[in-house]
């Protein structure tokens, strides 16, 4: 019998698809590895798992702990999944608030999770939203919690390694399903481990590997590779590092919310592909670039699902 014994095992090892109506001009391809399929709906299910199981190997996080993180939605979705399936108490400091957080915040409590919202400061209507930014006030209150509490295991997100060293695989896979015919990969920067373990792994493939970065255009400071990121003292962690790495990052290109918006809707109605708003912009991204090329492949990710933007539609990262 070919049956899985966890659905946990149905992580990673996401389809890849050509796009084609929304090419149609364009000498060059654009590939999506649809990693909305993964359980939960992310590809967040991929850190959530990976973080876990190497605390749980490493002993910091033991039977009746609380595993904590603050999220703007997707990674509190995968921690919520994967963390409550294995045994554990999840408490998911959300840092979106208002109606852009709404489907996520019903989810993370369907599943079981406790979930505080925590108001950003940053107004957000009409505006994309540049998660390794808002997040700050809840990732205090995660640190307050970790001093104050005891069994509790901040997952850390945005400074884990085990975030990077799970996408080194999803980088692993795409190179599988394209037989290393690639080009150039583009992908939204959020805690920049996507774009960060991905690029390690097709950078040592192919060292002329073009790897485009895509930010949120309403980020309040411009991320620049080669440069130190301006507020890594405050956001610091996998961005710093990726930023700063010599030869890693190429580029970094900036996606409004409008423009994410409208790629999304095209992926639904010309494509078939039912993904979130995050995904139109590693879309759009990824066909700005493609127009400067020609005869080359381009590969990105759909990082969600639609179900998450029913009530507001925004490039959140």
């Amino acid at each position: 019998m070919n049956v899985h014994k966890s659905v946990l095992e149905l992580i990673g090892n996401t389809p890849m698809v050509k796009l084609e109506k929304i090419t149609q001009e364009l000498d060059s391809h654009v590939l999506v590895k649809l990693e909305y399929l993964n359980p939960s709906g992310s590809l967040k299910d991929r850190i959530a798992l990976e973080m876990i199981n190497q605390a749980e190997e490493a002993g910091e996080l033991n039977p009746g702990y609380t595993i904590i993180d603050a999220s703007t939605g997707n990674t509190g979705i995968a921690l919520s999944f994967v963390g409550i399936l294995k045994g554990y108490k999840v408490v998911i400091y959300q840092a979106v608030s208002g109606k852009v957080s709404t489907e996520r915040t019903k989810m993370m409590k369907n599943i079981g999770a406790e979930v505080r919202v925590v108001t950003p400061g940053t107004d957000v209507k009409e505006k994309s939203v540049p998660g390794a930014e808002i997040e700050l006030p809840a990732r205090q209150m995660c640190l307050n919690l970790e001093r104050e509490t005891p069994n509790v295991w901040w997952a850390r997100q945005f400074k884990n390694p085990a975030n990077v060293q799970a996408h080194n695989k999803t980088g692993k896979e795409i190179l599988d399903q394209t037989d290393g015919e690639i080009d150039c990969f583009a992908a939204s920067i959020g805690t920049g481990g996507t774009l960060m373990g991905i690029a390690e792994v097709l950078k040592k493939e192919n060292p002329d590997m073009e790897i485009v970065g895509i930010q949120p255009a309403s980020s309040s400071e411009c991320m620049i590779p080669g440069r130190p990121y301006p507020r890594s003292e405050t956001v610091g962690g996998i961005v710093s590092d990726m930023l700063e790495r010599k030869g890693l990052i190429d580029e970094v290109i900036t996606v409004t919310d409008e423009q994410a918006v409208l790629m999304t809707h095209r992926l639904w109605r010309e494509e078939g592909l039912f993904a979130g708003v995050s995904s139109g912009a590693n879309v759009y991204g990824a066909v700005q670039k493609a127009g400067t090329l020609k005869g080359k492949t381009i590969v990105t990710v759909l990082p969600d699902s639609m179900n998450r933007y029913l009530t507001e539609e925004h490039f959140v990262t």
